[in-house]
């Protein structure tokens, strides 16, 4: 199930929101950078478009990417920075159609700079800057843990009722790398609430990618056809619960300022 999955550029938007919250906040410009570099895109920004190149300073098609600091002015201004996580049947804080929209979708990830109406998506280990007007809110931490249990409540009745509920030891080890791989390094400023949920969401994610992979038991074809239908709410509450996170962490970030550097923070 393609929705179930999540890529790299997950981890990346996920980062860069953050910390361009933090980077508004007070946080250094090292400890931004060394985030963003870590998130495994750092082959450099680049704009989508001439205009975008002319309104941003950014280079255009066809030119070399800039390094990872030509981010910092542009999330200086950037204003409340909204994830997003596009899936076939949900383009909600994008265009209708449009390049950017291929890109993000793509991708599975991007952010969206609500001060200056850009989008900056993850591609191939660099950054993309488009245009967009688009917004997309995410739910507040409470809707988001309320429909994330509900949705654990029912997925593990439905696998537990389809007998595939059960884990090897290969899967549990999977899990336990997925968690890792997908690691966020957060502000250490984060609220506790927020990152609480994030480290939630992530750990959700990797045993939903797990159970998806139906290596969780021997299953028949219906079977796998149930799994799908059961996880497919759940892959969805796990998505809005990472947005929320990082909502109600960006809110929190720019409220603050952290003064002197301090290490980076941990979210799995």
């Amino acid at each position: 199930m393609a929705l179930v999955s999540v890529s790299g550029a997950v981890r990346a938007a996920t980062t860069l929101a953050l910390w361009s919250a933090a980077w508004q906040g007070g946080a250094s410009p090292d400890d931004v950078l060394q985030a963003i570099d870590g998130a495994d895109h750092r082959a450099g920004v680049r704009a989508a478009t001439d205009e975008i190149a002319v309104m941003t300073g950014l280079p255009g098609p066809g030119s070399p990417t800039a390094g990872s600091a030509a981010l910092l002015p542009l999330l200086r201004d950037a204003g409340e920075a909204q994830l997003l996580l596009p899936y076939p049947g949900d383009l909600r804080g994008l265009p209708t159609s449009g390049e950017l929209t291929v890109t993000a979708l793509d991708a599975g990830a991007a952010v969206t700079l609500t001060g200056p109406s850009l989008a900056v998506v993850p591609v191939n280990g660099h950054w993309r800057v488009f245009a967009n007007s688009a917004r997309h809110p995410a739910d507040d931490l409470a809707q988001a843990h309320d429909r994330l249990d509900d949705e654990v409540a029912r997925a593990t009745r439905s696998l537990t009722a389809l007998d595939v509920a059960r884990q090897s030891d290969g899967a549990r080890e999977r899990v336990r790398q997925l968690i890792l791989a997908d690691a966020v390094s957060t502000p250490p400023d984060m609220p506790r609430p927020a990152s609480a949920l994030l480290a939630t969401s992530i750990s959700l994610q990797a045993l939903l990618t797990v159970a998806d992979s139906h290596d969780t038991a021997t299953v028949t074809s219906y079977q796998m056809a149930a799994v799908d239908d059961a996880l497919r709410p759940l892959a969805i509450a796990i998505r809005e619960a990472r947005r929320a996170a990082v909502a109600a962490g960006v809110r929190g970030l720019g409220r603050r300022s952290t003064g002197a550097p301090r290490g980076l923070g941990r979210s799995l």
